[in-house]
């Protein structure tokens, strides 16, 4: 056969030779619009799973934030909803977040098939722009191949062979694939999730007592008649040491036993809660009249606190105060006492004016100072056991006291109650607060109720000062602790009556049963509550059918302020003692108000789980997914738009190109593509071999001229276009 090669061979035409005005089997250029809208669809998962985990990782959908949110005096926070109708709204934004999760899913599922899909199509519009594209025949071959995931194809373009591979659709292809995939594995890297505690419903703990209550009159009467002073004597006679104190606030010590064997005691002894024994190894230790530990979970609340440190040191003559019982209101008191067993003295005396209380109705911080001195005298004491010597010892004891109000532990705190506020508690108050105290009739912040400072002042006979102070209100710890110890009703001012109930009661039979217990001496235990060597008044008085040995027993008494069987004279059991004992005084006072006015509200919460994505990151990875996106949307309308000869560039397409370079590709065993010169001198876009001749149009390999929309081209019987215009 001659070799023969026509006008449509050398054009490398797609069809064979036509009439020129042939339009049997002729369409115009056709859209793709479908891409377009799988595309968007696909944007909305991805945008949608990603706004909300950004707006998860900083608010709850539907509410205004993840805790409690107080925006005015009149709202609770919480609404007027229930608590299941109002948690209710963070569980919707839990499932939310689920969905968004499993959107999140699908979209990386996604992201490469969509991807190539876009590309294939824009591959056909790249490919059909004429000579303009230049490309060539291996790089058409690269693009039909979807070789930008290709790593062999990636590593001959880095090593040199862009030139023979690279067009500038696969550049955009293979940008838009690498920030594809890499968007999901960056948002999994940055983001994680949390459990935390969202709003339930309120619980309130009421009729606590804030200090303003002392000073109001409607709640307590002018005078305190001595209950403080009874029901603290009665602790003091019945609190050990080693018994846990669920009022007893202290910062948590270190119990890591790697770092802190110093503590290892006090670790070991404290479980979770503390003892009055090791006082002064607790860290800021305070009174308050919630439970140890007690936390308003989501809200913030303030309560009262007091703490009082005591200080004791031995003094000389000069030091104690003269003539304190002519020092104006001063608490003064004398004991004496001279039997056939010896003679014992106790003078006792707290300057100043003991009348007018050191409170203030403040809910600020209030700082003031008592001072007690013991002047103790024996004689005739030697023949005891362990041989008290005999003369006259002077103590000071100096108790300082701290009031105020602290913040509870909550979740926003991490659980641990906050260090003593100088001023109001008010101050400090956020949107996670929620009202204490109610409403005065002028409509004052509650906070602020009942803040002026008023003393009590008390008028009787001199002569009778313990008895006057007693009954004044508002005492000071020390105080209160004194005439427990010394005043009216105390253990030494009951020794005449113990006397006479031995002489008037005597039983052979019931030596050594123990008749009362003694006030302070459970207090003087070592930290394991180990007795006070040494004392018979340790643990209680016993019966003596011998009315005379009741002055021993007295003895005993004011010798255990002097001296301790576990450290002798240095006093630190002494000093812990009345630490505790102050801690006692400031319960009994805080406990003498039954119907106070401050309520502390808390709520746990529930579970709930959130995403946590840090504003850095969503900014970096926004910036990214909106690059990618946009970048997405703007090549799928570049191919989905511009009209184009075949949908995309797949399989069949490269048959009909590959049918029209039938000579320069014959059906021949190929060993090595890259060998294969051919691909590089063929060209490799689409035009009209036409040249723009005639009614209908040609597609040529390599052809010069460019595809144009309102043109016919040559088509498959079965597309035949019967419309004679467009």
């Amino acid at each position: 056969m001659p070799d023969e090669t026509t006008e449509s061979g050398e054009r490398g035409s797609l069809l064979a030779d036509k009439e020129a005005n042939d339009l049997s089997h002729s369409t115009f250029l056709r859209r793709s619009p479908s891409i377009i809208f799988s595309t968007l669809f696909y944007i909305a998962l991805a945008l949608y799973a990603w706004v909300v985990t950004c707006i998860l990782a900083h608010k709850p959908i539907g509410v205004k934030q993840y805790g409690v949110n107080i925006v005015n005096k009149d709202n609770s926070g919480w609404g007027w909803r229930g608590a299941k109708a109002y948690h209710a709204l963070y569980v919707n934004s839990e499932k939310h977040f689920r969905t968004a999760r499993l959107i999140q899913t699908i979209v990386s599922v996604l992201t490469i098939p969509l991807t190539s899909a876009v590309c294939v199509r824009a591959a056909v519009v790249f490919l059909q722009s004429g000579r303009a594209s230049h490309v060539t025949m291996r790089q058409a071959i690269t693009l039909a191949d979807e070789s930008w995931t290709d790593l062999a194809v990636i590593a001959r373009l880095l090593l040199g062979g862009w030139k023979r591979y690279g067009s500038s659709l696969l550049l955009s292809a293979m940008f838009l694939h690498a920030l594809g995939i890499a968007i999901s594995p960056l948002q999994e890297v940055y983001l994680t999730t949390k459990t935390i505690r969202t709003p339930t419903y309120p619980q309130m703990m009421r009729n606590l007592v804030d200090i303003p209550d002392q000073f109001d009159s409607l709640r307590r009467s002018d005078t305190d008649y001595g209950y403080v002073t009874a029901l603290t004597r009665s602790r003091l006679a019945s609190t050990t040491n080693s018994q846990p104190q669920i009022n007893l606030w202290s910062r948590a010590p270190d119990c890591n036993t790697l770092t802190q064997s110093k503590n290892s005691l006090l670790c070991l002894l404290n479980g979770n809660q503390y003892i009055l024994g090791n006082m002064s190894l607790l860290n800021d230790p305070f009174f308050s009249q919630l439970p140890t530990g007690f936390s308003t979970g989501l809200i913030k609340q303030f309560a009262p606190r007091i703490n009082s440190t005591a200080h004791r040191e031995n003094i000389t003559a000069a030091d104690f105060p003269s003539n304190c019982n002519q020092i104006p209101d001063a608490l003064w008191l004398r004991y004496a006492n001279t039997s056939s067993s010896g003679a014992y003295a106790l003078e006792v005396c707290m300057p100043g004016n003991m009348t007018a209380t050191p409170w203030k109705s403040t809910r600020s911080r209030q700082d003031f100072r008592e001072e007690l001195y013991l002047n103790i005298t024996f004689s005739g004491f030697e023949w005891l056991s362990f041989g008290r010597a005999n003369g006259s010892y002077y103590t000071k004891i100096t108790l300082d006291t701290t009031a105020g109000y602290f913040e509870l532990p909550n979740y926003m705190n991490g659980g641990v109650n906050g260090p003593l506020i100088n001023d109001n508690p008010s101050n400090y108050c956020d949107i996670s607060c929620t009202i204490q105290g109610p409403w005065g009739s002028k409509g004052q912040d509650p906070i602020y109720d009942h803040n002026i400072t008023r003393r009590a002042p008390l008028t009787g006979s001199p002569t009778d000062t313990a008895q006057q102070l007693s009954r004044t209100r508002n005492k000071g710890p020390l105080l209160i602790i004194t005439l427990a110890l010394f005043g009216m009703g105390s253990f030494i001012d009951k020794a005449q009556s113990y006397q006479s109930y031995f002489s008037a009661a005597k039983n052979n039979n019931a030596t050594g049963f123990c008749l009362d217990a003694v006030p302070f001496m459970p207090l003087l235990h070592d930290w394991l509550n180990q007795e006070n060597v040494g004392n018979s008044l340790d643990p209680c008085l016993p019966y003596r059918d011998n009315p005379s040995f009741m002055a021993v027993y007295v003895v005993y008494y004011l010798w255990a302020f002097l001296y301790n069987g576990n450290d002798g004279y240095a006093g630190e059991r002494v000093q812990n003692a009345f630490t505790s004992a102050a801690f006692l005084a400031n319960q009994a006072w805080m406990s003498s108000i039954i119907d106070g006015t401050l309520w502390v509200s808390y709520d746990l919460g529930a579970e709930t789980r959130v995403p946590v994505i840090s504003d850095k990151a969503i900014l970096f990875l926004s910036v990214l997914l909106g690059v990618y996106l946009i970048s997405l949307l703007a090549l799928a309308t570049y191919g989905a738009l511009s009209p184009h000869w075949t949908s995309r560039l797949d399989s069949f397409a490269m048959i009909r190109i590959g049918a029209s370079l039938a000579d320069r590709f014959p059906l021949v065993v190929v060993k090595d593509i890259s060998e294969l010169k051919v691909l590089d001198e063929t060209p490799g876009w689409i035009g009209d071999a036409s040249g723009g001749m005639g009614n209908v149009g040609e597609l040529g390999i390599g052809a010069d001229a460019p595809l144009v929309t309102r043109r016919r081209y040559r088509c498959f019987e079965a597309d035949h276009d019967h419309r004679t215009g467009r």
